[in-house]
């Protein structure tokens, strides 16, 4: 190492090893940064003069030197900034390079050793690096001139080094601005004059744009051209310049545009839709309102209607028992002789339409009963064929009148019926009056009953009378319905017969039907659930056994 190079106890063996390649020197720093000593060939490659090889030297006044005798570097007041570049690169295990004036390239590469120290590696790179520049240049301008970007690269003086035909394109600018050596500034200027940066004094704005870029930060915007193209501009600094990307981002741009579009519509339909919903809402609650209203009205009006149903049934039935009363003693003649024939008629005709009547009104006041609820079954094991007897026992009168036969067709193994005695023979006696008074003069009343335990019973009433045509099937069980033929107008009626039917059988689990056909007959059928059917047998066998412990109980008391 000559007079630089130390003693052998200054220096360890991990020193000694690149000491002596070709083109090639070494220098040694202690943890100060501060000159050990070096290699003859260190002073030759890094054109050092004498004073900056003695020992002690700093690291940092060497490397300005290598920096002020670099050809690439203009402005030689930029020295520190540059240093600091290098000294982080150099720290970071990466070399640095610079250019001596007779166009050697030398490179610089530092290494921290395991005592705290520095070992720094000095190379003549001009061949390899002059070499691999050139294979790198071709690689690199092949790639620059195919990426679908626009690249951009300044030096630290802010002049073009290198672009390629994109950015030219997107950035509108002539081929002699792409020339390496023009300044970022008459990129500037020629943005400004066309209106690039909008109005405003060009000087200025070019003035403001190059403090900026002077400042070497990295930076991200979008700039919206004066053809309408957007493009996204990407800068980020390098160890001696910049490096600038230019991206067309119209089409995303618009798409996201179009999107916001959307989104904003969709939250204007959004808040309209749920404006409605609101409006809706309040329109319902004022309807559900209006229908709690009505229908308290209606309640309060039901009951006032039965309240005066029943006031009207005890003011009315008990003069209309009268009249029927009376005029039967008249027609009678239990005190003796009226003495006109003619009175006796009158008598009956009386007595009939005081009966009629005292029938309508019973029949209102079930109709009302039924509706309001306050009809309740007094349920009970019952004999359908014993109740069938009884109903046709009282219509038999009433239909020899009309020469008419009522036929009934009852199983002896028919289950009895739970259900209410009372309710079910008033359906039967409505249903045999009706078919009474539809089946005309002459004819046959079929009533039949059938089931069993498993399929519930069925109670069935035929007749062939003047029928009901199918588009008024549908309305014969509402009350106060009587169906327009001329025949069916000629009887008397109130229309709610059927319908209190209907109410009843439904008050029982059950349901009502009618096939009829005009000018052949009608049967109505009124079917009880099946678990209203009792084995007949079950029955017979309780009564005995009640039979038996009442005798064996029938104790004297003496």
């Amino acid at each position: 190492m000559g007079k630089h190079k130390g003693t052998e106890a200054e220096l360890s063996a991990e020193y000694s090893s690149p000491l002596y390649l070709p083109n090639q020197a070494v220098a040694f720093f202690d943890g100060d940064h501060r000159l050990i000593g070096c290699d003859d060939d260190f002073q030759k490659l890094l054109g050092l003069g004498q004073s900056h090889v003695e020992n002690d030297t700093p690291l940092n006044d060497i490397l300005l030197n290598c920096i002020n005798n670099d050809v690439r570097v203009a402005a030689k007041e930029c020295g520190a900034q540059i240093l600091d570049e290098w000294l982080y690169f150099m720290g970071i295990g990466q070399p640095v390079v610079f250019q001596k004036p007779n166009l050697e390239l030398i490179q610089i590469r530092m290494a921290r050793l395991n005592n705290g120290s520095l070992s720094v590696v000095v190379t003549d790179a001009s061949s390899s690096l002059m070499g691999d520049v050139i294979a790198i240049a071709g690689q690199l301008k092949t790639v620059v001139e195919n990426i679908t970007q626009g690249i951009s690269l300044f030096d630290r003086n802010c002049n073009l080094v290198l672009c390629n035909q994109r950015f030219l394109e997107l950035m509108d600018f002539p081929e002699e601005l792409g020339k390496p050596g023009t300044s970022m500034a008459e990129l500037f200027r020629f943005n400004a004059e066309r209106g690039e940066y909008g109005p405003g004094d060009v000087d200025h704005q070019v003035h403001e744009r190059m403090a900026l870029a002077f400042k070497f930060e990295p930076h991200q915007f979008e700039r919206t051209r004066t053809d309408g193209t957007v493009v996204e501009v990407c800068g980020n600094p390098l160890q001696d310049g910049f490096v600038t990307t230019y991206s067309d981002i119209t089409v995303q741009k618009r798409f996201a545009e179009a999107l916001e579009e959307s989104n904003q519509s969709l939250e204007r339909r959004v808040k309209q839709r749920t404006a409605e919903l609101q409006e809706e809402l309040q329109t319902r609650i004022k309807t559900e309102e209006q229908l709690r209203s009505a229908v308290s009205k209606e309640q309060l009006a039901s009951r006032s209607k039965n309240e005066f149903l029943a006031n009207m049934s005890h003011e009315l039935r008990t003069p209309l028992n009268c009249i029927i009363g009376f005029s039967e003693l008249l027609k009678n003649e239990s005190f003796g002789p009226l003495g006109q024939d003619r009175y006796k008629d009158y008598c009956q005709d009386i007595n009939n339409a005081g009966v009629h009547l005292l029938e309508v009104l019973n029949d209102i006041l079930d109709v009302s009963k039924l509706e309001s609820g306050d009809v309740d079954l007094l349920e009970t094991e019952v004999d359908l064929s014993v109740v069938i007897e009884s109903s046709v026992a009282m219509l038999s009168n009433k239909a020899a009148s009309y020469n008419i036969s009522i036929k009934t067709e009852v199983p002896d193994d028919l289950p009895y019926l739970f259900a209410d005695a009372r309710r079910v023979k008033q359906m039967l006696i409505n249903l045999l009056s009706n078919a009474v008074k539809f089946s005309g003069k002459a004819g046959d009343v079929i009533v039949s009953a059938s089931g069993n335990k498993n399929d519930g019973i069925c109670l069935s009433i035929a007749d062939k009378g003047i029928g009901i045509s199918k588009e008024n099937l549908a309305k014969v069980m509402d009350p106060f319905q009587q169906v327009s033929e001329a025949l069916t107008r000629d009887h008397e009626g109130t229309g709610l017969g059927l319908h209190i039917v209907k109410s009843l059988i439904e008050l029982h689990g059950g349901y009502v039907t009618i096939d009829s056909e005009l000018g052949v007959g009608t049967n109505v059928c009124v079917y009880f659930p099946q678990e209203r059917s009792i084995d007949r047998a079950f029955i017979k066998n309780n009564k005995s056994k009640k039979s038996a412990a009442i005798s064996h109980d029938n104790r004297s008391l003496h």
